[in-house]
């Protein structure tokens, strides 16, 4: 099943979350093409909408994501999904405000291909189940609080049907986000370590692990910086979205450096990275992975991307950043 992204979240938001969320069956928002509800019986619990992020804010362009599941839960790619999101302030009167097609991200999905890293070691990507993805859509939430979005799908077996779920927008960004310089950590590299598995949980470890974020902030150079655990991924999406970021990395590293950032220092002491707690750390001690960022040269952030995110939703971004562009 397609979970959401999250580490570590208090028990006190775990609450609010819940209650704003239900469980995608049972809350119907009216139908964006029929604000009448007459949502048909038959595209009633045929489908499910499960928001795969938690880190929305109001006032700037969000890169929101979902899974869809089938009436069984399994997770289903190769749907076409339309989103329309709601402002719920008044539960009685769900209130539609924005509408758009959703764009697949699939990491990892794909033929087994091999990628030769510069110092000559093979890696192996793809492969991974094909309905093992998210949807993407850009919003901007001009307020905080309760949001919903209904979901308005076609599986891959012609099966139609919606779904609706709730979330919460916050009123500000609560961890670093577009706009915002980037922190200027002094992460870890394999220069630092005696074995490079000290900084890097995946079999086998990747190919970012050669730079210090502040040091790339200060010689000006972008950056994509990637937040994950590959052995440790409660989502099963941090190994796959890694090797979408290792395939850019091969095309765009004479332009832009790559960072892989562990999020435990160790696991089995529930010990965070430092570097992963100043970037991802909510002021409630709230975490969420994986993350990937895309820094411009100039250290301002560029963009960012929750969950199950796949080259082409990040190349746009990292081509922009390789080719000098910056936050505006």
């Amino acid at each position: 099943m397609i979970r959401r992204a999250l580490v570590i979240l208090p028990a006190a938001l775990l609450a609010v979350v819940f209650a704003a969320c239900g469980n995608g069956k049972d809350e119907q928002f009216p139908k964006s093409s029929d604000p009448a509800r007459n949502i048909p019986t038959e595209e009633r619990g045929t489908v499910n909408v499960v928001v795969a992020g938690s880190a929305f804010y109001a006032g700037a362009t969000n890169n929101f994501v979902f899974g869809i599941t089938d009436k069984n839960d399994e997770p289903q790619g190769g749907a076409t999904a339309r989103a329309t999101f709601y402002d719920l302030r008044d539960p009685n009167n769900p209130k539609p405000v924005f509408q758009a097609d959703a764009i697949q991200s699939a990491p990892g999905v794909g033929p087994v291909t091999e990628h030769t890293h510069p110092g000559g070691e093979v890696h192996k990507h793809g492969g991974a189940d094909d309905n093992r993805v998210g949807y993407y859509v850009k919003v901007k939430f001009d307020h905080g609080g309760p949001w919903g979005i209904a979901v308005e799908a076609t599986l891959k077996d012609g099966t139609k049907g919606v779904s609706s779920v709730g979330f919460l927008v916050d009123e500000k960004p609560a961890i670093p986000a577009p706009g915002q310089a980037a922190p200027k950590s002094d992460n870890l590299t394999k220069k630092d370590v005696a074995n490079i598995a000290e900084i890097d949980s995946g079999t086998p470890p990747n190919d970012m692990h050669d730079v210090k974020i502040k040091d790339a902030i200060a010689a000006g150079r972008p950056m994509v910086i990637v937040f994950s655990t590959p052995a440790f991924c409660t989502s099963r999406f941090c190994g796959p979205v890694n090797e979408e970021v290792e395939a850019l990395q091969a095309k765009y590293r004479d332009r832009v450096d790559f960072v892989h950032i562990e999020i435990w220092r160790s696991f089995d002491r529930k010990e965070l990275n430092p570097t992963a707690r100043e970037w991802l750390i909510r002021p409630d001690g709230g975490l969420s992975e994986p993350f990937v960022y895309i820094v411009g040269k100039n250290g301002v952030i560029y963009d960012r991307y929750e969950g199950p995110v796949a080259a082409n939703i990040l190349e746009p971004s990292v081509q922009a950043v390789a080719d000098g562009g910056v936050y505006r």
